[in-house]
């Protein structure tokens, strides 16, 4: 990743397509290298998460809004969101609140 003064013209930036991403983040132009598919298979562990993330996911979507404000309320300080506290919470086994 590097930070850019600015971004190209918009004829730089197609002739790298696939090979350099460039973006603005926070009001801060950044070109990398473009972002790969994944090469290797996921592992056992990670397929093991799959169905507890979904139900995360599903609870999430259920939840009363002062129940989500509360997690939100909770992230707050922090770099996750109300749903991503939420959600890991949930998969680590820890408390959580439900109404």
């Amino acid at each position: 990743m590097a930070k850019l003064g600015a971004l190209p013209a918009q004829a730089i930036i197609s002739g790298f397509k696939s090979v350099i991403d460039f973006y603005v983040r926070d009001g801060v132009a950044i070109a990398r290298r473009w972002p790969r598919p994944r090469t290797t298979g996921f592992n056992a562990q990670e397929r093991a998460q799959w169905p507890i993330f979904a139900d995360a996911v599903s609870l999430w979507n259920t939840l009363d809004p002062d129940v989500r404000a509360s997690y939100n309320t909770m992230a707050s300080g922090s770099s996750l969101s109300g749903r991503d506290m939420m959600i890991k919470m949930y998969i680590n086994g820890k408390s959580i609140l439900l109404y």
